[in-house]
Protein backbone atom coordinates (compact mmCIF):
# COMPACT_ATOMS: atom_id res chain seq x y z
CA UNK A 1 0.00 0.00 0.00
CA UNK A 2 1.32 3.44 -0.96
CA UNK A 3 1.46 5.53 2.23
CA UNK A 4 2.08 9.27 2.47
CA UNK A 5 2.83 11.31 5.59
CA UNK A 6 2.21 14.90 6.64
CA UNK A 7 3.45 16.74 9.75
CA UNK A 8 2.27 19.96 11.39
CA UNK A 9 3.01 21.67 14.70
CA UNK A 10 -0.12 21.61 16.86
CA UNK A 11 -1.00 20.89 20.49
CA UNK A 12 2.53 21.85 21.46
CA UNK A 13 3.96 18.93 19.48
CA UNK A 14 4.78 17.67 16.02
CA UNK A 15 1.65 15.93 14.74
CA UNK A 16 2.37 13.25 12.14
CA UNK A 17 -0.39 11.59 10.12
CA UNK A 18 0.08 8.75 7.64
CA UNK A 19 -2.65 7.78 5.18
CA UNK A 20 -2.99 5.77 1.98
CA UNK A 21 -2.12 8.05 -0.92
CA UNK A 22 -5.61 7.78 -2.41
CA UNK A 23 -7.00 9.37 0.77
CA UNK A 24 -4.47 12.21 1.08
CA UNK A 25 -7.25 14.76 0.49
CA UNK A 26 -8.27 14.11 4.12
CA UNK A 27 -5.06 15.59 5.58
CA UNK A 28 -6.47 19.14 5.82
CA UNK A 29 -9.59 17.94 7.65
CA UNK A 30 -7.49 15.91 10.11
CA UNK A 31 -5.21 18.81 10.98
CA UNK A 32 -8.17 21.20 11.13
CA UNK A 33 -9.78 18.98 13.77
CA UNK A 34 -6.55 18.97 15.79
CA UNK A 35 -6.45 22.77 15.50
CA UNK A 36 -10.07 23.06 16.62
CA UNK A 37 -9.32 21.04 19.74
CA UNK A 38 -6.24 23.11 20.53
CA UNK A 39 -8.16 26.38 20.07
CA UNK A 40 -10.95 25.17 22.35
CA UNK A 41 -9.05 23.51 25.19
CA UNK A 42 -5.48 24.78 25.39
CA UNK A 43 -4.66 26.56 28.64
CA UNK A 44 -1.99 28.44 26.69
CA UNK A 45 -4.53 30.17 24.38
CA UNK A 46 -6.15 33.12 26.21
CA UNK A 47 -9.48 32.99 24.35
CA UNK A 48 -9.97 29.21 24.47
CA UNK A 49 -13.13 27.92 26.12
CA UNK A 50 -11.02 26.34 28.86
CA UNK A 51 -9.17 29.63 29.51
CA UNK A 52 -12.48 31.46 29.72
CA UNK A 53 -13.63 29.09 32.45
CA UNK A 54 -10.32 29.49 34.28
CA UNK A 55 -10.81 33.28 34.26
CA UNK A 56 -14.18 33.05 35.99
CA UNK A 57 -13.55 31.01 39.12
CA UNK A 58 -16.42 30.86 41.56
CA UNK A 59 -19.24 31.59 39.11
CA UNK A 60 -21.36 29.41 36.86
CA UNK A 61 -20.36 29.59 33.19
CA UNK A 62 -22.00 28.11 30.12
CA UNK A 63 -19.93 25.27 28.65
CA UNK A 64 -20.09 23.25 25.46
CA UNK A 65 -21.44 19.71 25.54
CA UNK A 66 -18.00 18.45 24.49
CA UNK A 67 -16.18 20.25 27.30
CA UNK A 68 -18.67 18.93 29.84
CA UNK A 69 -18.14 15.40 28.51
CA UNK A 70 -14.39 15.83 28.99
CA UNK A 71 -14.91 16.98 32.58
CA UNK A 72 -17.07 13.93 33.26
CA UNK A 73 -14.36 11.68 31.79
CA UNK A 74 -11.75 13.44 33.94
CA UNK A 75 -13.85 12.63 37.01
CA UNK A 76 -14.02 8.97 35.99
CA UNK A 77 -10.28 8.75 35.36
CA UNK A 78 -9.59 10.34 38.73
CA UNK A 79 -11.79 7.83 40.51
CA UNK A 80 -10.31 4.85 38.65
CA UNK A 81 -6.73 5.94 39.42
CA UNK A 82 -7.23 6.69 43.13
CA UNK A 83 -6.85 10.42 42.55
CA UNK A 84 -3.63 10.22 40.54
CA UNK A 85 -5.26 11.68 37.43
CA UNK A 86 -6.07 15.28 38.31
CA UNK A 87 -6.93 18.17 36.00
CA UNK A 88 -6.84 20.80 38.78
CA UNK A 89 -3.06 21.25 38.94
CA UNK A 90 -2.70 24.24 36.60
CA UNK A 91 -1.69 26.59 39.43
CA UNK A 92 1.08 24.20 40.47
CA UNK A 93 2.36 23.93 36.88
CA UNK A 94 2.31 27.72 36.52
CA UNK A 95 4.09 28.09 39.85
CA UNK A 96 7.05 25.94 38.80
CA UNK A 97 7.37 27.66 35.42
CA UNK A 98 5.33 25.50 33.04
CA UNK A 99 3.24 28.49 32.04
CA UNK A 100 1.81 29.95 28.82
CA UNK A 101 5.16 31.61 28.09
CA UNK A 102 7.11 28.38 28.75
CA UNK A 103 9.31 30.47 31.05
CA UNK A 104 10.55 27.40 32.98
CA UNK A 105 11.23 29.76 35.87
CA UNK A 106 9.83 29.06 39.32
CA UNK A 107 7.51 31.89 40.33
CA UNK A 108 8.15 33.86 43.49
CA UNK A 109 6.27 32.04 46.20
CA UNK A 110 5.94 28.94 44.05
CA UNK A 111 6.89 26.65 46.93
CA UNK A 112 4.40 28.40 49.17
CA UNK A 113 1.68 27.85 46.59
CA UNK A 114 2.38 24.13 46.53
CA UNK A 115 2.28 23.98 50.31
CA UNK A 116 -1.03 25.83 50.35
CA UNK A 117 -2.54 23.35 47.91
CA UNK A 118 -1.04 20.25 49.47
CA UNK A 119 -4.24 19.10 51.15
CA UNK A 120 -6.35 16.60 49.21
CA UNK A 121 -8.41 18.22 46.50
CA UNK A 122 -12.19 17.76 46.61
CA UNK A 123 -13.70 15.41 44.05
CA UNK A 124 -15.18 16.59 40.79
CA UNK A 125 -18.93 16.61 41.25
CA UNK A 126 -21.66 16.14 38.66
CA UNK A 127 -25.42 16.54 38.62
CA UNK A 128 -27.77 19.45 39.14
CA UNK A 129 -26.53 22.76 40.54
CA UNK A 130 -28.16 22.21 43.91
CA UNK A 131 -26.18 18.94 44.29
CA UNK A 132 -22.85 20.18 43.03
CA UNK A 133 -21.53 22.69 45.55
CA UNK A 134 -18.31 22.01 47.43
CA UNK A 135 -16.16 20.51 44.66
CA UNK A 136 -13.25 22.00 42.74
CA UNK A 137 -15.17 21.33 39.52
CA UNK A 138 -18.96 21.47 39.59
CA UNK A 139 -20.96 20.36 36.57
CA UNK A 140 -24.62 21.08 35.94
CA UNK A 141 -25.19 18.74 33.01
CA UNK A 142 -28.88 19.59 32.59
CA UNK A 143 -28.22 23.33 32.22
CA UNK A 144 -24.92 22.93 30.37
CA UNK A 145 -22.80 24.95 32.76
CA UNK A 146 -19.70 24.60 34.92
CA UNK A 147 -18.35 26.28 38.02
CA UNK A 148 -14.67 26.04 38.96
CA UNK A 149 -12.96 26.89 42.22
CA UNK A 150 -9.53 25.87 40.84
CA UNK A 151 -8.07 26.37 37.38
CA UNK A 152 -7.98 23.26 35.22
CA UNK A 153 -5.71 21.86 32.51
CA UNK A 154 -6.47 19.14 29.96
CA UNK A 155 -2.81 18.38 29.24
CA UNK A 156 -3.10 14.97 30.88
CA UNK A 157 -5.41 13.59 28.20
CA UNK A 158 -5.85 16.26 25.53
CA UNK A 159 -3.66 14.66 22.87
CA UNK A 160 -5.34 11.31 23.38
CA UNK A 161 -8.74 12.94 22.89
CA UNK A 162 -7.50 14.58 19.69
CA UNK A 163 -6.30 11.21 18.38
CA UNK A 164 -9.71 9.68 19.00
CA UNK A 165 -11.48 12.55 17.24
CA UNK A 166 -9.29 12.28 14.14
CA UNK A 167 -9.60 8.49 14.09
CA UNK A 168 -13.39 8.85 14.18
CA UNK A 169 -13.25 11.42 11.37
CA UNK A 170 -11.23 9.06 9.19
CA UNK A 171 -13.44 6.05 9.83
CA UNK A 172 -16.56 8.10 9.15
CA UNK A 173 -15.00 8.73 5.74
CA UNK A 174 -14.39 5.02 5.20
CA UNK A 175 -10.65 5.03 5.97
CA UNK A 176 -9.50 2.15 8.15
CA UNK A 177 -5.75 2.27 7.53
CA UNK A 178 -4.00 5.15 9.26
CA UNK A 179 -1.28 6.21 11.68
CA UNK A 180 -1.72 9.21 14.01
CA UNK A 181 1.15 10.44 16.17
CA UNK A 182 0.64 13.38 18.52
CA UNK A 183 4.05 13.95 20.06
CA UNK A 184 4.54 10.29 20.94
CA UNK A 185 0.91 9.43 21.70
CA UNK A 186 -0.12 7.16 18.83
CA UNK A 187 -3.30 5.63 17.46
CA UNK A 188 -2.84 3.29 14.53
CA UNK A 189 -5.08 0.95 12.62
CA UNK A 190 -4.39 -1.48 9.77
CA UNK A 191 -6.81 -2.35 7.00
CA UNK A 192 -7.72 -5.99 6.49
CA UNK A 193 -4.80 -7.87 4.98
CA UNK A 194 -2.26 -5.21 5.98
CA UNK A 195 0.45 -5.72 8.59
CA UNK A 196 0.14 -3.92 11.95
CA UNK A 197 2.06 -0.71 12.37
CA UNK A 198 5.46 -1.13 14.03
CA UNK A 199 6.06 1.37 16.82
CA UNK A 200 9.47 2.13 18.30
CA UNK A 201 9.64 2.78 22.04
CA UNK A 202 11.81 5.81 22.73
CA UNK A 203 14.72 5.37 25.13
CA UNK A 204 14.09 7.58 28.18
CA UNK A 205 17.76 8.55 28.44
CA UNK A 206 18.42 9.13 24.73
CA UNK A 207 15.60 10.21 22.36
CA UNK A 208 17.72 9.17 19.37
CA UNK A 209 17.54 5.51 20.45
CA UNK A 210 14.79 2.95 21.03
CA UNK A 211 14.50 0.43 23.84
CA UNK A 212 12.20 -1.82 21.86
CA UNK A 213 9.37 -2.07 19.36
CA UNK A 214 5.75 -3.15 19.40
CA UNK A 215 3.03 -3.84 16.85
CA UNK A 216 -0.13 -1.72 17.03
CA UNK A 217 -3.47 -2.25 15.32
CA UNK A 218 -6.74 -0.68 16.40
CA UNK A 219 -5.40 0.56 19.72
CA UNK A 220 -3.51 3.51 21.14
CA UNK A 221 -0.15 3.75 22.87
CA UNK A 222 0.89 6.69 25.03
CA UNK A 223 4.15 7.38 26.76
CA UNK A 224 4.91 9.58 29.75
CA UNK A 225 8.43 10.71 30.59
CA UNK A 226 9.87 14.01 31.81
CA UNK A 227 12.94 14.05 29.56
CA UNK A 228 11.48 16.36 26.90
CA UNK A 229 9.96 18.86 29.35
CA UNK A 230 12.47 19.02 32.15
CA UNK A 231 14.18 22.10 33.58
CA UNK A 232 16.37 22.23 36.68
CA UNK A 233 14.82 19.90 39.22
CA UNK A 234 11.32 20.34 37.77
CA UNK A 235 9.19 18.73 35.09
CA UNK A 236 5.56 18.86 34.02
CA UNK A 237 4.35 15.52 35.47
CA UNK A 238 2.98 16.44 38.89
CA UNK A 239 2.10 13.98 41.64
CA UNK A 240 -1.46 14.96 42.63
CA UNK A 241 -0.84 14.11 46.31
CA UNK A 242 2.55 15.72 46.94
CA UNK A 243 2.02 18.53 44.36
CA UNK A 244 5.62 18.12 43.30
CA UNK A 245 7.18 16.72 40.11
CA UNK A 246 6.71 12.94 40.29
CA UNK A 247 9.65 10.78 41.32
CA UNK A 248 10.41 7.11 41.03
CA UNK A 249 9.54 6.46 37.38
CA UNK A 250 11.72 7.26 34.38
CA UNK A 251 9.27 6.36 31.62
CA UNK A 252 6.02 4.53 31.08
CA UNK A 253 4.24 3.21 27.98
CA UNK A 254 0.54 2.35 28.11
CA UNK A 255 -1.61 0.58 25.51
CA UNK A 256 -5.38 1.00 25.72
CA UNK A 257 -8.44 0.80 23.52
CA UNK A 258 -8.71 4.56 22.96
CA UNK A 259 -6.29 7.46 22.78
CA UNK A 260 -7.82 9.30 25.70
CA UNK A 261 -7.59 6.22 27.93
CA UNK A 262 -3.96 5.54 27.00
CA UNK A 263 -3.02 9.20 27.56
CA UNK A 264 -4.86 9.59 30.88
CA UNK A 265 -3.62 6.29 32.31
CA UNK A 266 -0.02 6.93 31.22
CA UNK A 267 -0.16 10.30 33.00
CA UNK A 268 -1.73 8.86 36.15
CA UNK A 269 0.51 5.80 36.43
CA UNK A 270 3.67 7.82 35.87
CA UNK A 271 2.77 10.43 38.47
CA UNK A 272 1.71 7.76 40.99
CA UNK A 273 5.27 6.44 41.18
CA UNK A 274 6.77 3.15 40.07
CA UNK A 275 5.35 0.73 42.65
CA UNK A 276 1.93 2.38 43.04
CA UNK A 277 1.65 2.69 39.26
CA UNK A 278 2.18 -1.06 38.86
CA UNK A 279 -0.43 -1.80 41.49
CA UNK A 280 -2.96 0.54 39.88
CA UNK A 281 -2.32 -0.85 36.40
CA UNK A 282 -3.49 -4.31 37.43
CA UNK A 283 -7.00 -2.91 38.02
CA UNK A 284 -7.25 -0.96 34.78
CA UNK A 285 -8.07 -1.96 31.16
CA UNK A 286 -4.55 -1.52 29.79
CA UNK A 287 -1.17 -3.07 29.17
CA UNK A 288 2.02 -1.27 30.14
CA UNK A 289 5.78 -1.11 30.33
CA UNK A 290 7.25 0.92 33.19
CA UNK A 291 10.87 1.82 33.88
CA UNK A 292 11.89 3.05 37.31
CA UNK A 293 14.36 5.83 38.05
CA UNK A 294 16.84 3.07 38.98
CA UNK A 295 16.16 1.20 35.69
CA UNK A 296 13.99 -1.55 37.16
CA UNK A 297 11.49 -2.67 34.56
CA UNK A 298 7.94 -3.98 34.77
CA UNK A 299 6.07 -5.30 31.73
CA UNK A 300 2.47 -6.46 32.00
CA UNK A 301 1.71 -9.87 30.50
CA UNK A 302 -0.13 -8.48 27.47
CA UNK A 303 2.41 -5.81 26.54
CA UNK A 304 3.86 -7.64 23.56
CA UNK A 305 6.96 -5.58 22.91
CA UNK A 306 10.27 -6.84 21.66
CA UNK A 307 12.84 -5.21 23.92
CA UNK A 308 16.33 -4.59 22.65
CA UNK A 309 19.35 -5.71 24.64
Amino acid sequence: MDIVARTEELLGSAIEIKLPRQHSSLFPKCFAEMKRIEDAYSRFIPNSELSRLNCHLGSWQDASEELISLLVLAKEFRQKTDGNFDITLKAVLDGIGYDKDYSFQKKQGGDGLAAMLRSALPPIQTGFARQAYGGAVQIDVQKGRVQLSKEIDFGGFGKGFALDRVAALLETNGIFHYYLNAGGDIFAKSAQGQAPWEILLEHPDDPSRAIGKISLNGKSIAGSAPNRRKWGDSHHLINAKTLKPAQGTKAIFVIAKTGIEADAYATALFTAGFEEGISLSRRLPLEMLSISSTNKMYKSPGFGAELFG
